[in-house]
């Protein structure tokens, strides 16, 4: 079954990008694909860059699009082949999520965002499904 971690921000978007680049990295270590599914283009374009910018140590191998591997980028409404990792900053939730072995729902300070992902909680735990919670609003700071 699939297990479902929220990560909890106090800041924007940009936070939340930030955080997505090191929970790729460290899926990427233990070598596990990752689709990070992201709202629009322009946001899919943002993580894009902060990927090429992340650490000037390590290469993050990555392109915009589900056939992309071992991280992929996308808006697209379906997951391609990818199964393992799967990086919700959408605020819905796809509905092929339980074929990933993990689902990250990244929560940041946005009123209708934060109410989508109480829902998204909500509706998993109905569900059954393995649930933890990272309250990083004190401690991350990109």
């Amino acid at each position: 079954m699939t297990n479902v971690s929220f990560y909890k921000l106090a800041g924007n978007q940009q936070v939340a990008l930030a955080l997505a680049c090191q929970l790729i990295q460290k899926s990427l270590q233990a070598q596990q694909q990752v689709l990070c599914l992201v709202p629009d283009h322009a946001t899919a374009q943002q993580l894009d860059e902060q990927l090429w910018s992340f650490q000037d140590t390590a290469f993050v191998p990555h392109a915009i699009g589900i056939d992309n591997a071992p991280v992929a980028i996308s808006v697209d409404p379906e997951p391609g082949d990818h199964h393992q990792i799967l990086i919700n900053l959408q605020a819905q939730i796809p509905t092929w999520f339980s074929r990933f072995d993990r689902v990250m729902e990244i929560i940041y300070a946005e009123p209708s965002y934060e109410q989508a992902k109480r829902d998204n909680f909500k509706f998993y735990q109905q569900r059954g499904y393995a649930l933890s919670f990272h309250d990083l609003s004190e401690t991350f700071n990109p």
